[in-house]
């Protein structure tokens, strides 16, 4: 059974490359742990260290829902199956990947009491997950790393159709404080952190501003 989830809330991605490393801000993170602040897997540290770091992080973190960050393009069954075996609470498949791929992990997670999040890195326009997305949980209006110098002034402009889609939105992509305020006025449900709380002397210290701007604590 997945862990209860509680909106609006925090997500800080942990986009390391070894446990080490992710391990050391997850302790840090821990006295924080809750249904509002999730704590996901990056793309990088399960490419680096595989799909077990799923339950390391729930090892230490217990009552934080854990994201698999899978950016999932293919064979959505069995990657959703391993996140699940990793005990995750949720998984992410690309929002570019084919239809038919973004409809069976919806449908993979469902079956799984798992939540879906479909990442729009990559699309010019999020809107167009309205149709694509159907039955997933959260969409996730995604700025990668290399796009951050750009397009700053349109980030927000799709919250408001994903949800009178019904979708909740999450977003990500070199957040600080003043934009996850932002995106909480214009109806952002998760903000999604790494760096400014990952690479912060005191994570913890950190992302307890980020909880306040939430209202949770």
């Amino acid at each position: 059974m997945a862990r209860s989830m509680r909106f609006p809330s925090l997500q800080v991605a942990l986009d390391f490359t070894s446990w080490r490393d992710a391990e050391a801000v997850v302790r840090s993170l821990s006295a924080l742990s809750g249904p509002a602040l999730f704590l996901e897997a990056g793309t990088p540290l399960i490419k680096g260290e595989g799909i077990s770091v799923v339950s390391r992080i729930s090892g230490i973190a217990p009552g934080s829902p854990v994201i698999a960050d899978l950016k999932t393009m293919d064979t959505a069954e069995l990657e959703v199956s391993m996140a699940a075996g990793a005990g995750a609470d949720a998984a992410v498949v690309s929002g570019a990947a084919p239809r038919e791929t973004v409809r069976s992990f919806v449908e993979e997670c469902r079956r799984r009491g798992m939540a879906s999040f479909v990442d729009s890195i990559g699309l010019e326009d999020p809107s167009i997950l309205v149709d694509k997305a159907r039955g997933a949980d959260v969409v996730v209006i995604h700025r990668g790393i290399d796009e951050e110098s750009s397009n700053r002034d349109r980030r927000w402009s799709s919250i408001g159709r994903l949800k009178a889609a019904g979708f909740r939105v999450a977003v990500a992509g070199g957040i600080d404080v003043t934009a996850a305020g932002e995106a909480l006025g214009s109806g952002a449900d998760v903000i999604i952190v790494g760096r400014d709380i990952t690479k912060n002397p005191d994570p913890a210290r950190r992302a307890s501003e980020y909880l306040r701007i939430l209202g949770v604590r």
